[in-house]
C-alpha cells in the first residue's frame, strides 16, 4: 500500500488528483463508470462524467472508490 492518503475521507473515497494507492478496480462516485488503476498513477477526472450533460457534471464531486482488487 502506499503512504499517500492525505487525500481519502474515512468512506475509503478518493478526489481527483491524488495518488492510486494500490492496483484495483476504482468506480466513479457519481456516474458508476468503472477503470483499473495501476498504483501510484494519479486519479484523473472521468471521462464518462465529462461526456454527459455538463448540467450533470458538478466539479468537487469527482470522487473514486475502490471496488474490486483485479
Amino acid at each position: 500500500m502506499h503512504d499517500n492518503y492525505e487525500n481519502i475521507n474515512e468512506e475509503g473515497v478518493y478526489k481527483v488528483g491524488s495518488v492510486v494507492p494500490e492496483d484495483g478496480v476504482y468506480a466513479c462516485v457519481p456516474c458508476g463508470n468503472k477503470k483499473f488503476l495501476k498504483a501510484g498513477s494519479r486519479f484523473k477526472s472521468c471521462l464518462a462524467c465529462f461526456g454527459k450533460e455538463r448540467r450533470l457534471f458538478r466539479k468537487g464531486m469527482e470522487l473514486w472508490e475502490k471496488i474490486a482488487d483485479k
